[in-house]
């Protein structure tokens, strides 16, 4: 590692952006199953990084801008051609998951892989917030809750894109085939860490609408378990739209206390005004 020192501390170093991958559950398949499940992960980049014209950033992997991360990786790439990671990587890649899955021996366990990308400055010490920033990306709740909803639907991979690299790529229209509508931004946090971003969820093939049932687990389980119709209300809440006046809103507040009234099982007497 270049442990150089700029100039000056505030001198801004040059920008790269930065890749990297988590296996879902990693720590839970058998000890004996892991390495055969982790080599499972680099033949699939490899051929996903063929694939997309990425071939010879992925040979030319070396300790300075490569790191093994056990049940992932971390790989920092010079920005120009990154846009291919966006797309059409995360397809290649969901592809020859989905390969995998079709070829494993029953008792093996399935390969679902978390992706993050951010673009910021990095120094050739790699010691910088855009690494940081990426590695929490890919442990996020944002792309955790993504991974849930790929596993439940027969996909393989959930992105998650920085703000910066989704309006470089997807915004910058260097996609030809992603598009905002294909996004779900959601904030992004990690237990325990002081860390809270804006992220751009995709799970190849999943709607963000669905993606977003995921995200709000409560709304989800409900949704699934068909307890609550889409569009259901709490009966006591108030909701105005369009132009309202001060009469319209009385008449909500006083039926609202009425409302709250017979819920607690004490209607009012009879010509009695509710307060």
């Amino acid at each position: 590692m270049d442990l150089t020192v700029p100039a000056h501390p505030w001198d801004l170093p040059p920008e790269r952006t930065v890749f990297a991958t988590d296996i879902k559950d990693f720590s839970r398949a058998p000890e004996h199953r892991q390495p055969a499940l982790r080599l499972a992960l680099d033949n699939a980049l490899e051929s996903s990084f063929a694939l997309s014209d990425l071939a010879t950033e992925w040979k030319e992997r070396n300790p300075t801008n490569f790191q093994d991360t056990g049940d992932g990786c971390i790989l920092i790439l010079p920005p120009a051609r990154t846009w291919r990671l966006v797309d059409p990587l995360i397809r290649f890649l969901d592809e020859e998951l989905h390969e995998y899955d079709r070829s494993r021996q029953r008792d093996d366990p399935p390969l679902l892989v978390r992706v993050s990308v951010h673009v910021g400055p990095m120094p050739p010490s790699n010691l910088a917030d855009a690494i940081n920033d990426t590695a929490r990306f890919v442990d996020s709740d944002a792309v955790r809750a993504g991974i849930a909803a790929a596993a439940a639907h027969g996909s393989y991979t959930a992105l998650a894109l920085s703000d910066e690299m989704y309006r470089r790529v997807v915004l910058a229209r260097r996609s030809r085939l992603m598009q905002e509508r294909d996004f779900l931004e959601v904030p992004a946090s990690v237990p325990g860490k002081a860390f809270a971003r804006s992220a751009w969820i995709h799970v190849p093939r999943l709607s963000p609408d669905l993606i977003a049932q995921y995200v709000e687990p409560n709304k989800a389980a409900a949704v699934q378990d068909g307890s609550a119709p889409s569009g259901a209300t709490d009966p006591g809440a108030i909701h105005l739209s369009g132009n309202v006046n001060i009469n319209t809103m009385a008449n909500n507040i006083n039926t609202l206390r009425t409302q709250q009234v017979n819920h607690a099982g004490a209607a009012p007497a009879e010509g009695q005004p509710t307060r």
